[in-house]
């Protein structure tokens, strides 16, 4: 640390000497050191590059010398098994043996020899059919099904590489064969060996001394050995087994090239004639037929000779750098600290907080410049200052307002009416919940703060919380979603839900709104079956009481027309008119009786009451209106089809009075067991309707929901509206029978 401080003391002149000095000199190291190592690796590259074409060349000179070698062999096998069965044909002609013996003769004559560890010779004809083989098992078999069976029924002579598996064993092996054909007993003779066991056929001599005239450096050679060890091919060591040979840190380097088989590896080894060990590379290949692994090796220190010239002449070049260096950093670094020291000296000048003092340049240099930028730092200063001022008041003013907003929410979260509640989108759990929230579910904070929605026993059914989120997931929020939740008492209660999601402490979180409205429903309830009983027995005072007081008045209307007649005519023909008023008003009284109070429903069922309503429709109206219905129904409860009639005609209604519609289509069908109901009309679409929020969607959706439906508007594509009723339950649990 006291270096440091020294170091950091120091004026600027020697921190420059010392700061150039150190930089030029780890510069210059470490570029001697740069190109020292990319000499290096390319140098070790091209050595290893060489080695490894090397050893390449060597594997493929083995590689083709010993395929040589085996085909002349297995050639002479072939010939020389041809010969003996000629031999053994001539015996046949002179008459000393039959023809099947002197077959057998040669066919004992080649089981007798073996190519190879359990090479063996067979023979096939033109049919692919073996005639002689060591196992009695394939004799008279046909194997043309084999690829290299074809191929020796097609060439007959020639040398062949296969795979085969003979009776007894678990798998196929590799194999190759040399055949010649014997035309007077149609024989394919196939001299045949695994190559496994080629190395056991080849011949040395064919390539020993290609291999040996190979060298890298001085003393750098090549050689070959199998995997047992044994030294195949070596300028010294020919025929000795090195396996458990060690280099000079006492590893086991032939056993790790054996398990490796292909690679590079070094290693120090001592000659017996020299006094220390020298690191050694070998780059090394395997050749898999024969089991042998081809090495090219050599001395590092003999490779990386040139090495150690560029390593003397970086070091020549560094000394020589480091003492030209000295005394140019000295005369570089006086010359700017000095007028650096004049600066300091108006810099000193300048009053405390007076940023209004500035500096008068003297020249264009960087001197010069310093001091411009140092009148342009001291105008941001005073305008920063100025800023910062302003900021200052305006951020306490925001924190104030902050302040007073968070406890508005605050207040007004936990003074609201309806129950509020915050959730973490992720688990679901609840992070705040205000006192209605509570009284709602008549339960404790400690009852679910930190606990999941989905663990507390919240809704009717278990459907209920997967819907409800669903739901939220597709449509990003919700608006006065109707679900059945449950208290902690286990009392059932109806509510409203309301959600959307806000950002939270960085997290992602849903803010619920919980009204309870089962109080609000059930005088939802009260009210409309006081509305229907009022509107049945308004239906039922006009067609019981007012119809037929019109019918009376009518009938003496009638008499007292016919009395008048003879008399007074004209007074006749008035009350002839008169009576034509009393029939409209009977005719208008019984319609507003029966859409007051369809009594029909129960007369003549629901599809008559639709069709009845369609013409008059189109009797009043004049527009078409047209229901259709593919599966009539009959619904055992009357208040579920008053409900279902009273939508209907509300729906045709508002489509002539605020679509201005001229077709409307009441369409009733069933889908997978439930009911559905679609008013479609061409007026308006819903977009252009002024009242879609209107008191008669509203009690349409009500009368839906008293049913079990769901209650749907949506526009068409081209022109008009349509509005869906959809039963969520099956026909037989609805109430709901065919026809």
């Amino acid at each position: 640390m006291k270096i440091f401080d020294i170091l950091h003391n120091l004026r600027i002149q020697y921190k420059l000497f010392f700061s150039y000095t150190a930089v030029f000199i780890i510069t210059i190291m470490l570029g001697s050191i740069i190109i020292y190592s990319i000499a290096q690796q390319s140098i070790e590259s091209n050595i290893e590059s060489e080695l490894k074409n090397s050893t390449n060349t060597i594997l493929n000179m083995v590689r083709t010398s010993a395929a040589v070698s085996l085909k002349n062999y297995f050639r002479a096998a072939a010939e020389k098994n041809k010969d003996v069965a000629a031999y053994f044909y001539h015996q046949f002609q002179q008459g000393i043996l039959t023809e099947q013996e002197a077959k057998q003769e040669a066919a004992n004559f080649f089981h007798s020899q073996t190519i190879g560890a359990s090479g063996y010779i067979y023979c096939i004809d033109s049919s692919g059919v073996i005639k002689v083989h060591p196992q009695k098992a394939l004799v008279e078999v046909n194997i043309s099904e084999y690829n290299f069976a074809r191929e020796q029924k097609k060439n007959k002579t020639g040398y062949l590489e296969y795979d085969w598996k003979n009776p007894g064993e678990e798998s196929e092996r590799p194999k190759a064969l040399y055949m010649s054909y014997f035309q007077e007993w149609d024989w394919i003779i196939s001299v045949t060996s695994y190559r496994e066991e080629f190395s056991e056929l080849v011949n040395i001599d064919d390539f020993r001394q290609s291999i040996l005239s190979l060298k890298f450096g001085h003393t750098g050679y090549s050689y070959v050995m199998d995997l047992n060890g044994n030294l195949i091919i070596h300028p010294e060591l020919e025929g000795e087994n090195v396996m458990n040979e060690k280099d000079a840190d006492g590893r086991l380097f032939i056993q790790e090239v054996c398990r490796l088989k292909k690679g590079k590896i070094s290693y120090p080894w001592k000659n017996p004639h020299e006094a220390v060990a020298r690191e050694k590379l070998v780059i090394f290949n395997y050749i898999p037929e024969y089991n042998w692994i081809v090495f090219s090796s050599s001395y590092l220190d003999e490779l990386y000779a040139p090495l150690k010239t560029i390593k003397n002449a970086i070091f020549f070049s560094v000394v020589v750098s480091i003492l030209l260096l000295f005394p140019i950093s000295l005369m570089i670094s006086s010359s700017i600290t000095n007028p650096l020291g004049e600066l300091m000296k108006q810099f000193a000048s300048v009053p405390d907080g007076d940023f209004t003092f500035r500096i008068q340049p003297k020249t264009h240099d960087e001197i010069g410049r310093l001091a411009v930028y140092f009148n342009s730092f001291m105008e941001r200063l005073q305008s920063y200052s100025n800023n910062l001022r302003q900021e200052i008041f305006e951020r306490r003013q925001a924190e104030q307002a902050l302040r007073l907003s968070e406890e508005m929410f605050s207040k007004a979260f936990d003074l609201s009416p309806s129950g509020i509640a915050i959730l973490s989108w992720d688990d679901k759990r609840f992070i705040n919940i205000n006192a209605s929230f509570l009284t709602n579910l008549r339960c404790m904070r400690e009852d679910i703060l930190n606990k999941s929605l989905k663990d507390l026993d919240f809704f009717l059914t278990p459907s209920g919380y997967e819907e409800m989120f669903a739901t939220l997931k597709i449509t990003g929020s919700l608006n006065n979603y109707e679900v059945q939740s449950i208290t902690k008492s286990g009392e059932s209660r109806l509510a409203l839900i309301s959600s959307d999601f806000i950002e939270l402490w960085n997290e992602h979180c849903i803010l619920l709104t919980h009204k309870d409205i089962t109080e609000i429903r059930l005088l939802e309830n009260k009210i409309m079956d006081i509305s229907e009983k009022e509107r049945r027995k308004i239906g039922q005072d006009l067609h019981d009481d007012l119809c037929p007081h019109l019918i009376g008045i009518e009938v003496l209307t009638k008499v007292l027309q016919y009395k008048l007649e003879s008399e007074y005519p004209k007074l006749s023909k008035s009350a002839g008119n008169i009576r034509n008023l009393i029939k409209d008003a009977i005719t208008k009284t019984r319609g507003m009786s029966r859409g007051l109070c369809p009594i029909h429903l129960v007369e003549h069922g629901f599809e008559f009451s639709i069709k009845e309503l369609a013409r008059n429709t189109e009797h009043v109206f004049g527009i078409s209106c047209i229901f259709k219905c593919l599966c009539p129904v009959v619904f055992h409860d009357n208040s579920d089809a008053t409900h279902l009639y009273y939508i209907i005609q509300e729906a045709v209604y508002n489509a002539i009075k605020h679509g201005k519609a001229s077709r409307i289509i009441i369409d009733l069908s069933l889908m997978d067991g439930k009911m559905i109901l679609k008013i479609i009309d061409d007026g308006c679409t819903i977009s252009n309707i002024s009242h879609t929020k209107g008191m008669g969607l509203k009690i349409m959706g009500f009368r839906a929901k008293k049913i079990g439906a769901s209650f749907d508007i949506s526009p068409n594509k081209g022109q008009g509206t349509t509005i869906t009723v959809t039963f969520r339950k099956d026909m037989q649990k609805a109430g709901i029978s065919y026809a």
